[in-house]
C-alpha cells in the first residue's frame, strides 16, 4: 500500500546558509518598510522574542510570523499592508540573496521519484517564512511539485518536535509514514517514536539511496 512520505525543507530540501540575524533584520525591515531603525528595532525585538520563546518550549505553539509582524506594528502606530509585510520577510530572511538557499537535488530526485511510485509526498518545516512565501521560494529553487500538502510553522501552529504536527502532516488511511530529514532530535527521533520509517539525511552529503531501498524503488 502506498506510503506517506514526508520531507522536511531546510536542510533536507532546500539547503541553506545561517538566517540573517537581528541586525541584518533590523535594517532589512528599516529600509523595506520605511520604518526608523530604532522603531524597526523594537518591532525585531518583540517578533523574536515572541518567537524564540515558543521555539525554546517544544509543546508551545508557535506564533504566526505575519501576525506578530503586523501587531508589532501597529502597536507603534506603523500598520502596513500584507504585500509589504510579505516583501519584508522576503528580503528580512535571506529570499532575495543569490545563493543563500538550493535545492538539494539528491533530495528532490528522491521526491519525484517517490511519487512517481504512487506514494503520497508531503512537506513540513519548522520555520520563520509564512506558507505563501515557502512555497514561492520552493517554486523559485525548483523544488518538485509532487506534494499535496504542508505544514510550515510560520502559520501558527504545533511545530517539531511536537507529535501533534507529525500527526497533522501525515493525516490520511496510511498503513506506512516515512519521516526523511536532517535532525535527530526534532525530525527523526519524534517520528521513530510514533512508529513511523526514518530516513536521515546528511546536508553535507546528502544521500537518499536509503528512502528509496525502503520503497522499494
Amino acid at each position: 500500500m502506498p506510503a506517506a512520505v514526508v520531507f522536511d525543507c531546510f536542510d533536507t530540501l532546500v539547503l541553506s546558509g545561517p538566517l540573517p540575524g537581528p541586525e541584518t533584520f533590523t535594517a532589512c525591515l528599516a529600509d523595506v518598510l520605511a520604518l526608523d531603525r530604532r522603531c524597526a528595532g523594537e518591532v525585531v525585538h518583540t517578533v523574536f522574542t515572541a518567537v524564540f520563546a515558543a521555539m525554546s518550549d517544544r509543546s508551545a505553539l508557535q506564533p504566526p510570523t505575519m501576525g506578530l509582524l503586523d501587531a508589532a506594528l501597529r502597536e507603534r502606530s506603523e500598520p502596513r499592508d500584507k504585500a509589504d509585510l510579505e516583501r519584508a520577510l522576503w528580503h528580512a530572511l535571506g529570499c532575495a540573496d543569490p545563493g543563500r538557499y538550493a535545492l538539494c537535488e539528491p533530495a528532490a530526485d528522491a521526491m519525484r521519484r517517490t511519487a512517481a511510485a504512487g506514494h503520497t509526498v508531503r512537506v513540513m518545516s519548522n520555520c520563520y517564512l509564512p506558507g505563501d512565501l515557502m512555497r514561492r521560494l520552493m517554486r523559485e529553487l525548483k523544488v518538485p511539485e509532487v506534494y499535496d500538502r504542508t505544514l510550515f510553522t510560520a502559520d501558527g501552529g504545533p511545530k517539531k518536535p511536537d507529535p501533534r504536527a507529525f500527526r497533522l502532516i501525515a493525516e490520511g488511511d496510511f498503513e506506512r509514514r516515512v519521516m526523511v530529514g536532517d535532525s535527530e532530535e526534532i525530525d527523526i527521533a519524534p517520528a521513530a517514536a510514533l512508529g513511523w520509517d526514518t530516513v536521515r539525511v546528511d546536508p553535507s552529503g546528502p544521500d537518499l539511496t536509503e528512502l528509496l531501498a525502503l520503497l522499494e524503488l
